[in-house]
């Protein structure tokens, strides 16, 4: 017989319930028209949805050359969850290439 308050839980490991931790859908868009959807926790870390991006764009993006932005000023590491940002189903990430250049132009 279990403990009081341990009846339904395996031992040794601690279980979600999905009511606690639902399902999302993020779609990741780019300046090329791209777009590339990932459906995830909210506890699960947003690499999955950077790297969904980078696969489908395969060929045209080099894997890690670019920035995931969300509502224009957020910037999204692969280590954050949709949770601690707060992120909802539905969502819209934009990713931004690097651009390199930019300085000032030196006339004769």
């Amino acid at each position: 017989m279990s403990p009081p308050g341990e009846e339904g839980r395996s031992q040794g490991s601690v279980k979600t319930e999905p009511e606690d931790d639902p399902l999302i859908t993020l779609k990741v868009l780019d300046q090329e028209g791209r777009r590339a959807f990932h459906t995830m926790r909210m506890s699960d870390k947003l690499q999955g949805v950077m790297d969904a991006y980078y696969k489908k764009a395969a060929g045209d993006v080099t894997y890690g050359t670019g920035t995931f932005m969300f509502d224009g000023s957020v910037r999204l590491r692969g280590c954050n969850t949709p949770a601690e940002l707060d992120l909802n189903d539905g969502d819209e990430i934009e990713f931004f290439p690097v651009m390199i250049g930019g300085g000032g132009w030196v006339g004769a």
